[in-house]
């Protein structure tokens, strides 16, 4: 009778441990005070992508960004203020409502450089994409980076022809994976 009483206690144990476990827990809250892309941002950049063989281009509103991979849009964000973040990951109406939101997570000067660290709302893992705006050589540059070095992905240019121009391109100062 004792063993049946203890191998019932160790199995609820053990099941209460696998639910809590495996439920949904709430993100912790976080707050920025980054309400839209700055100013140096906004517009139309492109960038010749090596791999691809075409001409992308990110374009940059006060709350939005979207990407293209030639003229085809793959994707978008609008950026919202973080303060408060206390739903489910696995509430699905929750999901599908901020599955395009981003957020300012924080900015960052590493050689002198200044970047912006953007984020997926519902991101839980991962650095975020980093953005500089710069000018260098008398030219305007975005730079987009990644990874935890902020490694440069691409620098983009206001016009097609500067990007094709600089497609491979190294400044001083940034961080490139070679």
């Amino acid at each position: 009778m004792k063993f049946k009483r203890t191998l019932l206690i160790a199995t609820a144990l053990i099941t209460l441990g696998t639910i809590v476990a495996i439920a949904p827990h709430p993100i912790a809250a976080t707050t920025t005070k980054i309400k839209s892309y700055p100013k140096s941002m906004r517009g139309t950049w492109y960038y010749y992508d090596t791999y691809t063989q075409k001409l992308d281009k990110e374009v940059f509103t006060k709350k939005t960004a979207k990407f293209y991979v030639g003229k085809k849009k793959v994707g978008y964000n609008t950026l919202h203020t973080y303060v408060k973040h206390d739903q489910y990951l696995s509430n699905n109406a929750y999901l599908q409502k901020t599955g395009h939101w981003a957020y300012a997570n924080n900015s960052t000067t590493i050689n002198g450089l200044t970047w912006l660290n953007i984020r997926g709302w519902n991101q839980g893992m991962g650095d975020g994409a980093y953005y500089n705006t710069a000018t260098l050589d008398g030219t305007e540059i975005l730079t987009n980076a990644s990874g935890a070095k902020i490694w440069v992905d691409h620098h983009a240019y206001r016009t097609p022809e500067l990007a094709k121009a600089f497609e491979n391109k190294h400044y001083q100062y940034f961080n490139y994976q070679e």
